[in-house]
């Protein structure tokens, strides 16, 4: 199991608890990130109880159930559930003489056609209910609907309060992922992370653990695995939509497609969104917010300037889908389509549109998560992009920004400025470029350091960071090993 320390640690200590009285734990998700599969190891290490849920009626639901306690208990029969109050203190109860591990799996699939059974849980786990006290069940409720799992315990959800576990199981970054595709060099590495992210089914089951070795290899492995009719990743993003509940009863589908399509195009700013859309800021306020809420999109907010965010998609499969493939998704289908020529046709889209903004959202995560505060002037408190206004608007892939202003990020120390560029030689010009900027922000970015990242640097740029302490030069090998 790769890059799942945490996640693991935090799972053990859940099903090893020995307080007297039955607990709580949510583990929640985004889909293919191997939730699953750590929670049928955690069982497999614990014993215990595993039910995936079905996604159908509440009575096929109760009998699913039923079936499988029964087979966990070596009944001769189902347990026959008339009611969900009933199925819930049944499993409660499966802890009455020892600690024992209870997961039920995909738990949005009951809250569909059940509503009540949040509250009917809260009713089973009250202070002084006999299903709680005594009883050293360890339930685990874990799912993928994004937007109902992470707000189980919020605001005044009935279960908050109610579980002493809340875990987000991520994609992996940049780093863990070239781990987990063992990929040794760092351009094809950076590459294949732009196409399928850290999701770890895309580099295993659904691309058959076949993932391109080297820069020559590239082509061949998205040709096949990626883009082939027969791929499963072709249509990944249609089948996420199809499967969140939020999102497959979503009026006007096809807005939320467009505003994906125009953030994938290049459009990151509210007012580009809107323009590219062709629809009114209030009729997308939503639509946006439900992306969000559903980890489809990440809001970043300026740390320079107040209620100036962007938008950039979640996962970097969403940005390659409607950039490449959705664009030519009836020729990609088609087992007639000379796949690697037609391919060739989008090289420059896939470097301007898909691994030039995956480098730069990789710049940014170096920035937030490995570099050191000698590297950077300070702590990252705060992290994200800006665009100084002026005759001529200048774009800065990397901000980075103290706290002391608080609310105020007009009134932040500016701790460093840095300019991301993929397949391109970085100068001296590119250094000029962001002490134009520094200069354009004023005394509070007096001392601001300048981070260049790329793959290749010439001559001039390597003497200067030689000799300058405000000059920062992040490599490949830099930026997946180094801080």
């Amino acid at each position: 199991m790769i890059g799942r320390n945490m996640e693991w640690t935090q799972l053990t200590a859940f099903a090893q608890d020995t307080s007297a009285n039955a607990t709580l734990g949510i583990v929640w998700g985004r889909r293919r990130v191997g939730k699953s599969l750590l929670l049928e190891a955690l069982v497999a290490e614990h014993g215990g109880f595993y039910h995936h849920a079905i996604r159908g009626s509440s009575a096929e639901a109760l009998r699913a159930l039923g079936e499988d306690i029964g087979r966990y208990l070596a009944f001769p029969a189902p347990v026959p559930f008339e009611t969900w109050e009933q199925a819930m203190t049944t499993l409660l109860s499966l802890g009455r003489d020892r600690e024992t591990l209870v997961v039920v799996d995909e738990f949005p699939y009951l809250l569909e056609h059940t509503p009540a059974l949040e509250s009917i849980l809260q009713r089973l786990y009250g202070p002084t209910q006999s299903t709680r006290l005594g009883n050293r069940t360890r339930l685990i409720l874990c799912g993928s609907a994004i937007s109902v799992m992470s707000q189980l315990l919020t605001g005044t959800a009935p279960l908050r309060g109610r579980a002493s576990l809340d875990l987000r199981v991520a994609p992996f970054d940049f780093r863990v992922a070239r781990d987990l595709h063992g990929i040794a060099d760092f351009p094809t590495a950076m590459a294949t992370y732009a196409v399928i992210g850290g999701v770890a089914a895309y580099a295993r089951e659904m691309s058959a653990n076949d993932l391109p070795t080297s820069a020559a290899d590239f082509d061949r492995w998205i040709c096949q695995r990626i883009l082939s009719p027969a791929a499963p990743l072709l249509g990944e993003i249609d089948l996420l939509f199809s499967e969140d509940p939020t999102m497959s009863k979503a009026r006007k589908l096809n807005v939320y497609h467009a505003v994906l399509a125009a953030i994938a195009d290049g459009h990151h700013s509210w007012s580009a969104i809107c323009n590219a859309v062709k629809t009114q800021g209030s009729s997308l306020n939503p639509v946006m917010n439900t992306l969000v809420a559903s980890e489809l999109v990440d809001r970043l907010l300026d740390p320079l300037r107040k209620n100036r965010p962007v938008y950039h998609p979640r996962d970097p499969l969403l940005r390659f889908h409607y950039a490449i493939i959705r664009r030519r998704q009836p020729q990609w289908a088609r087992a007639t389509t000379n796949t690697p020529a037609l391919w060739a046709t989008m090289a420059p889209t896939f470097r301007s549109r898909i691994l030039g903004p995956c480098f730069e959202a990789m710049a940014r995560d170096w920035t937030t998560h490995f570099a050191s505060p000698h590297t950077l002037g300070g702590t990252p408190n705060h992290v994200g992009t800006s665009v100084l206004a002026g005759t001529v608007e200048q774009e800065l892939d990397v901000v980075v920004a103290a706290d002391d202003g608080g609310d105020e990020p007009e009134q932040r120390t500016v701790r460093a400025l840095g300019e991301a560029k993929v397949a391109e030689t970085l100068t001296l010009t590119h250094v000029h470029r962001l002490e134009v900027a520094r200069t354009r922000i004023g005394p509070r970015a007096n001392h601001a350091k300048l981070l260049l990242f790329g793959d290749t640097f010439d001559a001039a740029v390597q003497a200067a960071a030689a000799r300058r302490d405000d000059l920062e030069l992040i490599d490949h090998t830099r930026l997946y090993e180094g801080s």
